[in-house]
């Protein structure tokens, strides 16, 4: 049976998050960047990858699998690259500082190049695309982290599910694709313990690796598309691990394990400002266009509207924006607490 939910406000959740992070020693501004990434994602609709991530974070920190210091900084190694060493810091706070740095990098020479290494989970990457969004900027992110996915024609993990986020702006709408480079990202299987609810067939296999519908069995997730998203998870592991100079797959610490020990995830960062091509914000129409064309195209049987990428989350985004967000009741009663 599924688990009560709790409608709450997002203010009164981001509060909430806020105030239980800080009970184990994060500064206030720390935790709320965390709260606002989190809250940001349950406002999508991605609860896998919101404010039922608290309880982990918490027990890694009390574990002494992360740092509470945030005192990196960004390393200028050529006039549009750079890399941050979170030092093992809360990845929501490494990664913001990060993409407001590539923004303002994307503003000056047109491109930045930013890599993170010796990172903690970041939460949702469309979150840090949305900045470079609002700053008018196209964007790539992507992060590996610890070994989930079954490699195409393996029997067993050795990549993780590999998240990546892209983003181009338009005049009224924005593209964001958000996805993990797995059928499903590992949240997903979590949200479904939480609500005992089975897992569709193609998201995961047992530990005899074959297709399994029990979440409770569930220890290794499938690439999407077969060989062709097998082929993106390892590009993502490249220019993530190999390029930033961390490690890769099976050398990742466990998200769910290894709680005294700092993750050592890596992400990387493109901005990019269009102008640089256009002169001027002719972009942002051409865009526009394009997003308007789309719309436009006759629906197949059983679809309503042809939308584009971010449109699904935009619309739950302003619904849960103006009547509250769904919280499991148990998830609920741990903030309360």
């Amino acid at each position: 049976m599924a688990d009560e939910t709790v409608i709450v406000r997002k203010e009164e959740l981001a509060k909430l998050v806020s105030t239980k992070m800080t009970q184990t020693g994060m500064p206030k501004k720390d935790a709320d960047v965390v709260a606002d990434v989190l809250v940001y994602a349950d406002l999508r609709g991605v609860h896998s990858h919101g404010v039922i991530r608290v309880e982990h974070y918490m027990q890694r920190i009390r574990s002494g699998g992360m740092n509470l210091k945030t005192d990196f900084t960004m390393k200028r190694l050529k006039p549009s690259v750079a890399l941050v060493d979170a030092k093992g810091a809360a990845g929501h706070v490494s990664m913001k500082y990060a993409t407001e740095e590539a923004v303002k990098i994307a503003a000056e020479q047109g491109i930045a190049l930013v890599g993170v290494k010796n990172n903690s989970h970041c939460g949702a990457l469309a979150y840090y695309a949305d900045i470079a969004l609002k700053a008018k900027k196209a964007v790539l992110v992507c992060g590996n982290v610890n070994k989930l996915v079954v490699p195409f024609g393996g029997s067993e993990p050795f990549f993780g599910s590999n998240p990546m986020a892209f983003g181009f702006p338009g005049e009224k709408e924005d593209i964001l694709l958000d996805m993990a480079t797995s059928e499903v990202a590992w949240g997903k299987i979590l949200t479904s313990r939480e609500k005992n609810a089975p897992i569709p067939d193609n998201w995961a296999v047992d530990a005899d690796g074959k297709k399994c519908t029990d979440p409770q069995k569930a220890v290794a997730l499938l690439p999407f598309g077969g060989p062709k998203g097998y082929g993106i998870t390892v590009m993502v592991e490249a220019l993530t691990g190999l390029l930033v100079g961390g490690v890769f797959g099976p050398h990742v610490k466990q998200m769910y394990g290894d709680y005294d020990k700092y993750r050592d995830l890596s992400n990387l960062l493109i901005v990019i400002d269009p102008a640089i091509f256009w002169g001027g914000n002719g972009y942002l129409k051409m865009a526009q266009t394009m997003i308007d064309e789309i719309h436009r195209i006759p629906p197949a049987p059983g679809f309503e509207k042809v939308l584009v990428p971010g449109e699904i989350e935009n619309k739950v985004m302003a619904r849960y924006t103006k009547d509250g967000i769904p919280v499991p009741k148990s998830i609920y009663e741990f903030l309360t607490k």
